[in-house]
């Protein structure tokens, strides 16, 4: 059954992969990227096969589609992080780093993983909530306490060489929120 689902598949795939990949190469103007995103479709419809359902041409442009979409929006995203990073002054120093990367590896799981979401792949709320399956307040609410938790560390990082306790130093111009 599998050797002849595999079959079946492999003849689709080659009667439909050059319309496929023009399709991509199309939209994207990229034929490195086009054989990426026709690669990613065909690997959707071989999910599909494996479930028993033969997809059809049709559902099989609207994957296209959708790839070709994702594709636009990474390239988008990446676009807009290379421009706001030639923007800023770039910190490369792992000297300068380190503090931050370990408080980073100090933070819960949950903590790092929105942060990381946020700030360093550039996600917007509402993609971090469906990634996460929670509603997009829940994304603001998580990421406050996660910054909080961050800054926390950093605070406790700095504050180290100067106590061997935590610190009740209040004068820092952080603003704490009381409720």
């Amino acid at each position: 059954m599998e050797e002849e689902s595999t079959a079946r598949f492999t003849a689709f795939y080659r009667q439909h992969y050059s319309l496929i990949v023009s399709t991509c190469f199309r939209r994207l103007s990229d034929f490195s990227a086009a054989e990426d995103a026709t690669a990613e479709v065909f690997r959707i419809a071989w999910d599909q096969f494996k479930g028993g359902d033969a997809p059809s041409v049709a559902w099989l442009y609207g994957v296209a589609r959708n790839v070709v979409g994702n594709e636009y929006r990474r390239s988008k995203r990446s676009r807009a992080l290379r421009d706001r990073l030639e923007g800023e002054a770039l910190v490369t120093s792992t000297q300068i780093n380190a503090p931050v990367l370990e408080a980073m590896s100090r933070l819960k799981s949950a903590d790092r993983e929105i942060l990381f979401m946020s700030y360093w792949e550039d996600l917007a709320g509402d993609e971090i909530a469906a990634i996460l399956t929670i509603s997009a307040a829940a994304v603001w609410v998580r990421l406050s306490r996660a910054r909080d938790a961050l800054r926390r560390q950093l605070e406790s990082t700095e504050l180290a060489p100067a106590s061997s306790g935590k610190s009740g130093n209040s004068g820092n111009s952080g603003g704490q929120r009381n409720g």
